[in-house]
Order: C-alpha cells, then structure tokens, then sequence
C-alpha cells in the first residue's frame, strides 16, 4: 500500500469559551523532522506529543500547529511599559553608534515604537488555564488531526499507485515490442554484414568468419539484459503490494531497471529498438519523479 509523504488535516474545538485549532502538515523529507508549535500549557506535554507523532508518521517533514483562536477583550491585553521603554532606548543607541553618516550626518527617523511594539513580551494578556481533563482532550485531538492526516496520504498514495502501475505496465508493453524487434536485429544484422563482406570480394575462411560473427554479434545481444529487466519489473510490482513504507526501496529498484534500460539503448543499433527506449526512459523518469513523493 502506498502513501503520500504530502498531506494536510485540521480540528476546531472549544473548550471554555475559547476556540483551538490543531493543524497537521506534511511535506517532503528524507527523514522525519518534527517542527511543533504549541501554547505554553502544553509544553509539558510536547515530548509525549512528539512520541506520538514519530509512533504514527514514519517520514516526512511535519509541521503541528496547536492555535488560540480566542476573541481576547481589549482589558484583558495591556503593554509592558517597562520592557518597550528599554527597547525604545537600545533601538535608539543603536541608531546612534551606526547611522550618523545618512542624511547630513542625521540618524535615519526609525519608527522605534512600532519595532519595539512587535519584540518580544511587548504586551501581556491573560493566560489561558486548564484542567487535565481539558489538557487530555486536546492531546486526543491532536489525534485524531495525525489519523486524518494518515488517511489523507493513504488516498493520495492510492492515485500514485494507479499511475506507477501505468507507467510500469507502458514499460512491459515497450519491452515486448523490443523483444518482437530482438527475434530478427540479430539475424538482419549478419546477413547485412555477410554482404558487406561479399561486396568487398575477399576470399573468407567460413569457419574464422563465423567465429569473429560470433564475437562481434556477442556485443549487439540484450536477452541478459531484457531477462533482468522483466525480474526487475516484477519485484517493483510486488513490493507496491507491501504494507511497509516502500518510496526508498522502490527507488533503488527504479535504478536497477534504468540501469538495465540504458545498457539496452547502447546495445541497440536499431532506430525502432531506439525509439522503444526511449518511451521507457520516459515513463520511467516520471515513475521516479512521483516515488521522492511517497513513504
């Protein structure tokens, strides 16, 4: 079974008149690299939350947001006079020991209140208290966001696996070809070399012609190749029945049968040979494209 290393869930809940949303986010990633923004309240809970997450997502790069969405009333904001007053100050040292060559010898008007506004514990508001109960029930949600997650990278991984069973199956149909074509390239190709040689009107030893024939076609054939290719192709389609991440180890399958695709191209000497690489090579890239795309 195949599954999207992309993918997005979310839940909004209310607890004490306060609105909390939890998004789950997912994107590409050789591993599994956890970024998780939380409230305050539940930063004793963050390596409970992380286990969770490594237990149930085995790759990607995720992102947990837990939001307050909470309308907070003018009264229950209020600014640090103390700790804007001393930004204020430092922005305007600073202004001064780096700015006195702009503007005739003036500093640059900085609005230092509007950056100090946005540093740091610029304002306080009230904090937001809850009982364990109501704690639990926000790890239950968060949850319940990783299991949606979960089977949205289950539905997306659905509709990649019908697309790496076309390409595959466009690559066997390409292979037939080639092997309908190998039956009579080996054949041409020595009778087109015996007259070649009869045009030239030399005497020939039969037996030394055929051994050098021999060698020299040696070099043209691909059954080995095109034997490898089918086992190939046959192990990629078995592994995408797999209940086990696959996107590495199809990977490396992928190189094995591009591998045996490019030793055929530079065997072929054959522009309708040449022409069935090409549309594999293709298909291929494509099915390779979309495998960084999977667990």
């Amino acid at each position: 079974m195949i599954k999207s290393m992309t993918g997005y869930a979310s839940e909004s809940f209310v607890i004490n008149s306060t609105k909390f949303i939890v998004e789950l986010k997912s994107l590409n990633s050789k591993i599994l690299d956890l970024n998780i923004r939380i409230p305050q309240f539940l930063k004793l809970k963050e390596n409970e939350i992380r286990k969770s997450l490594s237990d149930r997502l085995s790759r990607g790069k995720i992102e947990l947001n837990v939001n307050i969405d909470s309308k907070i009333d003018a009264e229950e904001v209020s600014i640090n006079k103390e700790v804007v007053e001393n930004y204020f100050k430092q922005l305007q040292e600073l202004n001064l020991d780096h700015s006195m060559d702009i503007f005739d010898g003036q500093p640059l008007p900085f609005d230092y209140i509007k950056i100090a506004m946005k540093l740091p514990n610029a304002y306080t508001s009230k904090s937001i208290e809850l009982n364990t109960t109501e704690v639990k029930s926000i790890i239950d949600k968060i949850s319940i966001v990783t299991i949606n997650l979960n089977d949205y990278r289950t539905k997306e991984g659905s509709e990649m696996e019908k697309d790496f069973r076309n390409k595959i199956y466009l690559i066997k149909k390409l292979l037939s070809n080639i092997e309908k074509i190998e039956k009579e390239r080996i054949s041409k190709k020595r009778n087109k070399l015996v007259e070649e040689l009869k045009k030239i009107g030399l005497e020939i030893d039969n037996n030394r012609l055929e051994q050098e024939m021999i060698y020299y076609l040696e070099k043209f054939d691909i059954n080995e190749e095109i034997i490898r290719l089918k086992s190939n192709i046959l192990i990629f389609e078995e592994t995408l029945e797999s209940n086990e991440p696959v996107g590495k180890k199809l990977g490396f399958i992928c190189q094995e049968i591009g591998r045996e695709i490019n030793t055929i191209g530079s065997k072929a000497n054959d522009a309708n040979l040449q022409k069935n690489v090409i549309e594999m090579k293709d298909n291929l890239e494509k099915i390779k494209e979309n495998i960084l795309n999977i667990l």
